[in-house]
């Protein structure tokens, strides 16, 4: 049986996790997860899954005490241990330095194609 308090708490404990590492304000566990989408990895979405399903299921009491608590506990310990290992800092700094290469990159591209353009014109 599921407590619904204490899922409730977790629950929301694991917002400002999300908020603080990915950047992402949600109202419930499966919005967050769904906002949170590729940025993590397959087994901790697939507890996300399992989460935002349980959520939606605890509201209910009777349905609260036939599911299993020891799986769903085991879910949270996954994510917030995932979640808390993010540095957001690093992370930025990454998706910045991408951005920059592929600005790079570009630049570079369009300065190679002017020059074979000149070659083939006979400038140089």
């Amino acid at each position: 049986m599921i407590d619904r308090q204490e899922f409730n708490t977790r629950a929301e404990a694991l917002r400002p996790l999300f908020e603080d590492r990915l950047r992402i304000k949600a109202r419930d566990l499966r919005q967050a997860f769904h906002r949170a989408g590729r940025e993590l990895p397959r087994g901790i979405r697939g507890d996300g899954a399992l989460l935002g399903k349980t959520e939606h299921l605890v509201a209910n009491p009777h349905i609260a005490r036939q599911l299993e608590d020891a799986p769903v506990w085991d879910a949270f310990n996954r994510v917030t241990t995932h979640l808390r290992e993010i540095d957001g800092k690093a992370r930025r700094r990454g998706q910045i330095l991408d951005r920059l290469a592929g600005i790079a990159f570009n630049i570079l591209v369009v300065f190679v194609g002017f020059v074979i353009w000149l070659w083939w014109r006979g400038y140089v």
